[in-house]
């Protein structure tokens, strides 16, 4: 038994070092998304400046601090923004592990594998975006818990308490999580008390425990002591670990840095870290009365989110959907002595599948990842006991039989390897890609940043934005150039930053005469409903026209034919840490 456990063991560690294969290859062969480039904007900015805060528009400030401290070692591109994210979806499978005292080792095995293969995992691996993070480290916590549960080791729950601050840190729907694990262990008393194993009836039990509190309450021990300082303990571990990612970093100012130096400021940072914290949950979870999804009302706005949300699973994620659904009914109605870890994962799936519709206003796949992490579990018991029926069928000689289970799992390891690779690989961006939401480039325009980077000769900027879409000279946005609408324009300003480049803007043609009159710059960057305004004015200019959108707002680029393209490649920041110290003019 040992020994066919060990086995196990390395083969879920063989799997998560598939995961990591499956995740790290050309992790930069897609161009950045509008989320994406927003927040590795500000990861550069953090690394560049020291200064950083909670921008909850952003979410968490989690992956701002691992993609800052990476962009020093390695530079700021697309394949080290999105690293974070990657490594934690290649190693979410060993959480397997944490749950073997509870599921059969076929079961663990399933649950590593479908953790590992499942396609939207997989892109959202690939994808600076801190959903996959809030999951793994729920999940993980959830392991946690479990773990101290069976090993009795208080250390289990103070690393759950850490996991879940660190999930808070990285978005803060992880209390929403929390809310769940609630309803979901709610439901599991009701089984206990339903059909109790130690009493006659519900009421004895809830008698029962009542009396062993009030007699604990009565007459104190050292164990009741020990309890109620681990308790403090757990919520102490949280609250450090939060302060630590939410306290503001101000090199000029009063940060968390400048507290630990001087500590009569402690107040100071920690009230700063509580409004800020204040206001994000403000923001996300105060609600809102307009309807999404293009709807008139709430209800049909749910309803047409609920069919995306439903629409992603069957054709993303199909076989973890069915696989989830039938080992819920397997262990709840099949089973004669159900186990909670199966129904909490299942009650936990499930509630999400309902309810994150419901808390959004723009539809991104990614919401799905909230509700197939804990299904995983559930399809990880369903996906086994298929496997044991075909095996106990070629045991007894039933070779039909077995043949059958056997093509179909072949079917389905089929379906999640096409599914796999041409939503992850083959059309990372593309409008036809169910994983794909609206803000995606579908086109490739990072050779003509690389271009302008290499020029050196512009007198002026290098990089104008152009026309009454991109510039907003009112708004005064907080990426630069401030000049331009942020909501229209990223992920441009990342790939502007990133190669270090001046950029300004031109709301009409005779501002832009203007700029080239100063000096020709490398990059204009225009829609093509403008861009017929503009081309007599560019002469010597060659274009490339790539959807910002998918599908939509088609971008002109005009880059200057002079420009030395053999540099691109070479003549970004890949040198970020030497360069760093060098802020340019109008660059915040």
């Amino acid at each position: 038994m040992a020994r066919h456990r060990w086995t196990v063991r390395r083969l879920v560690v063989a799997l998560a070092c598939v995961a990591l294969a499956l995740r790290l290859p050309a992790l930069g062969g897609r161009v950045a998304h509008f989320d994406e480039g927003r927040v590795a904007y500000w990861a550069l900015r953090y690394h560049e400046t020291g200064a950083v805060s909670y921008r909850h528009i952003v979410h968490g400030p989690l992956v701002r601090y691992l993609d800052a401290a990476l962009f020093g070692l390695l530079g700021p591109t697309d394949a080290v923004a999105r690293l974070p994210v990657a490594v934690v979806g290649g190693l979410l499978p060993l959480t397997a592990l944490w749950f073997r005292e509870r599921l059969r080792d076929g079961e663990v095995f399933a649950l590593a594998a479908v953790l590992t293969l499942n396609p939207v995992l997989l892109y959202y691996s690939r994808f600076l975006r801190s959903t996959l993070l809030v999951a793994a480290c729920a999940f993980v916590a959830f392991g946690a818990l479990v773990r101290a549960a069976d090993t009795r080791r208080v250390r289990y729950v103070y690393a759950a308490s850490a996991l879940v601050a660190f999930g808070f840190a990285a978005k803060e729907n992880a209390l929403v999580y929390l809310l769940v694990w609630v309803g979901a262990a709610a439901l599991l008393v009701d089984h206990g008390l339903f059909r109790p194993h130690t009493a006659d009836t519900g009421v004895d039990v809830v008698r029962q425990y009542g009396e062993r509190v009030v007699a604990a309450a009565r007459s104190p021990d050292r164990r009741l002591l020990r309890l109620v300082g681990h308790a403090v303990g757990v919520v102490a571990v949280a609250a450090v670990v939060t302060l630590f990612f939410f306290a503001p970093r101000v090199p000029d100012g009063v940060g968390l840095w400048d507290a630990l130096r001087r500590p009569r400021l402690f107040p100071v940072v920690v009230d700063a870290a509580v409004t800020d914290v204040g206001s994000g949950l403000s923001y996300w979870f105060g609600g809102t009365t307009e309807p999404g999804c293009h709807q008139e009302s709430v209800v049909t706005a749910y309803g047409c989110f609920l069919g995306r949300f439903l629409r992603t699973l069957a054709l993303a994620a199909g076989p973890l959907s069915v696989f989830a659904v039938g080992g819920f009914l397997l262990e709840r109605y099949a089973t004669p002595d159900p186990r909670p870890l199966v129904l909490f994962a299942a009650y936990w799936g499930f509630v999400s599948v309902v309810g994150y519709p419901l808390g959004t206003d723009i539809y991104g796949a990614w919401i799905t990842v909230n509700a197939l992490v804990p299904l995983a579990l559930p399809a990880a018991v369903g996906l086994a006991f298929v496997v044991r029926l075909g095996r106990a069928a070629f045991d007894a000689g039933d070779r039909v039989r077995a043949g059958v289970v056997a093509v179909a799992l072949l079917l389905v390891a089929g379906q999640v390897g096409v599914t796999a690779a041409t939503t992850v690989y083959g059309e990372p961006q593309s409008a036809e890609n169910p994983l794909v939401q609206y803000a995606q480039p579908t086109g490739e325009f990072r050779p003509v940043f690389e271009r302008a980077a290499g020029a050196s000769d512009a007198a002026g900027p290098e990089v104008v934005f152009y026309g009454d879409t991109f510039v907003e000279p009112e708004r005064d946005s907080p990426v630069p150039p401030p000049c331009t609408d942020l909501q229209k324009a990223l992920p441009l300003q990342w790939y502007v930053a990133r190669a270090d480049l001046d950029a300004t803007c031109a709301a009409d043609a005779e501002a832009l005469a203007s700029q080239l009159r100063d000096g020709e710059p490398t990059l204009v960057v225009s829609t093509v409903e403008d861009a017929a305004a503009v081309r007599p004015l560019l002469e010597g200019y060659e274009t490339r026209r790539v959807d910002l959108r998918a599908p939509g707002r088609e971008t002109v680029f005009f880059v200057r034919e002079d420009t030395n393209a053999s540099a691109s490649g070479t003549s970004t920041r890949a040198d970020v840490t030497a360069r760093s110290d060098r802020v340019r003019p109008g660059r915040p």
